[in-house]
């Protein structure tokens, strides 16, 4: 029981971060993909941010891990939520963080005049352009899933499954196009703070457990002293 409250606590800690400082890199990018002409002038500026978001989406998707080993139920839908959200952010944002900081600035020190045709032909690209398109698909039907667990399960809180519904509907309604550059710059962080919401509750939950037994074991061995 104690290593499991250790591991849901490390989880949780790890969502709680990852989430936190990934929609903080996506709430302040310098730069859209979408627009690749200001690619050029701001690749450098720009690596540090996209180094930080992979950096914290791994930590989210190691606490995201921990938290799927942690469930117990029977349901298809809990692995469907984990694999859709997984596979998803890593084909929709840990392929763009790893040109946005590795690939882009060296190219922009060598050919900055040909950055944005090479951006926008990288993103428009039949394999990375489905790639990328195929994971915002997978973290819609992500959110959907894991709302529908959470508010289906006994283990959280309801209102735990309203972030996750809000950020399937923002990346849902990126599919048209008047609504897209509205919508962009919050689908992703909605996304990532309802993941670290979801790790705050497991710490808080972890941490209360821990405490409940604690004084457990301290009235029983009061019981015992008393007893004799």
């Amino acid at each position: 029981m104690t290593m499991h409250l250790q591991r849901s606590k490390v989880s949780g800690i790890a969502l709680t971060l990852g989430g936190l400082i990934a929609a903080t890199c996506h709430l302040f990018s310098l730069e859209s993909s979408a627009e690749p002409s200001h690619l050029a002038q701001c690749a450098f500026s720009a690596g540090p941010v996209h180094l930080l978001l992979f950096v914290s989406l791994i930590f989210l998707l190691l606490g995201w891990s921990g938290q799927h080993s942690l469930q117990s139920s029977d349901s298809v839908i809990e692995p469907a939520a984990f694999v859709c959200l997984f596979t998803g952010i890593l084909c929709a944002d840990f392929l763009h963080c790893i040109l946005e900081f590795s690939v882009f600035p060296v190219l922009g020190s060598i050919v900055p005049y040909a950055l944005p045709g090479i951006a926008e032909a990288t993103y428009h690209s039949a394999t990375l352009g489905g790639l990328i398109c195929a994971g915002r698909y997978l973290m819609v039907l992500g959110c959907i899933a894991t709302a529908w667990s959470i508010y289906q399960g006994r283990l959280l809180r309801r209102w735990t499954a309203a972030p996750f519904a809000l950020s399937a509907a923002l990346m849902g309604l990126e599919v048209f196009p008047q609504l897209a550059p509205a919508i962009q710059p919050a689908s992703k962080p909605a996304l990532y703070i309802s993941m670290a919401i979801l790790g705050i509750l497991r710490v808080t939950r972890a941490s209360a457990t821990r405490e409940s037994m604690a004084e457990a074991v301290a009235d029983r061995r009061a019981t015992c002293s008393g007893g004799r």
